[in-house]
């Protein structure tokens, strides 16, 4: 358990970081109150810097000059109730040392008394947590709302570029029609006559090629004309089959043009 401290009429309550005479009161950050409770525990005597950081700031490391303005914040706040006393004193280059002979450990005492009046020894530095976290909370949320504005817009454009025209028709004759086929991360164009329906199992092996091919499909008097281009390989090749034996015909060509 934390132990309280009275300093004269001053009582310093070490769990509450809070000094008070019963009418006024002060409050004292993190640090400031971890370095009046070590002196106070060890008054009268010399305090060494290092144990100070290690005590006050614990794993966090900080330098010299650190621990002398906090020191410095420190002396401030005891002047409010000790005016004409200086309480904490330096021992150069070693450390610091509170001389009272007025200092008394006491039992956990609580400290507060009806409206008080409170000065805080470090008030922006008090505050700044509750900055930060709001600063927090108001970054996470502008997160969300970016992402949530970034899939709203690409929606709104995947919907409205599927509702376009395919990009080849127009380049084709007004009795073409154009069939997109994908599979396997490929993409393919067909064309074919308006009114012309493929088959599906001639569908199915046009969209199982390796390649982002573009297909010629027509019929003539019961035999088909098949052309394909590769762009990227700058290749292509063309085929007459008639309707018996159409697709394992046309499975065996085209395996032949891949190799």
């Amino acid at each position: 358990m934390l132990n309280n401290y009275r300093i004269k009429n001053v009582t310093f309550c070490s769990n509450r970081a809070v000094l008070s005479n019963g009418e006024k009161q002060q409050v004292l950050n993190f640090t400031e109150a971890k370095l009046l409770e070590i002196l106070l525990s060890k008054v009268n005597e010399t305090v060494f810097k290092e144990t100070l950081k290690e005590f006050a700031w614990q794993h966090t490391v900080v330098t010299d000059s650190s621990l002398t303005k906090s020191i410095a914040k420190l002396r401030k706040a005891l002047v409010f109730f000790f005016e004409d006393e200086e309480l904490i004193i330096t021992i150069p280059r070693v450390g610091y040392k509170f001389v009272s002979n007025d200092v008394i450990t006491i039992a956990n005492v609580e400290t507060s008394i009806e409206e008080p009046i409170t000065i805080k020894s470090d008030e922006s530095e008090n505050l700044q947590p509750t900055e930060y976290k709001i600063k927090s909370k108001i970054s996470v949320r502008n997160k969300i709302l970016l992402t949530l504005s970034i899939l709203l817009i690409g929606g709104s454009l995947f919907n409205f570029l599927r509702l376009l025209p395919s990009k080849n028709e127009q380049f084709i004759a007004e009795g073409y029609h154009v069939t997109e086929l994908t599979s396997g991360g490929f993409s393919h164009t067909v064309i074919t006559r308006k009114g012309m329906e493929l088959n599906p199992k001639l569908s199915f092996l046009l969209s199982q090629q390796k390649c982002n091919c573009l297909f010629f499909v027509d019929k003539i008097s019961g035999h088909f004309n098949i052309s394909y281009f590769d762009p990227k390989n700058a290749k292509g090749k063309s085929f007459i089959f008639d309707e018996k034996n159409l697709v394992e015909r046309l499975r065996v060509n085209l395996s032949q043009g891949e190799q």
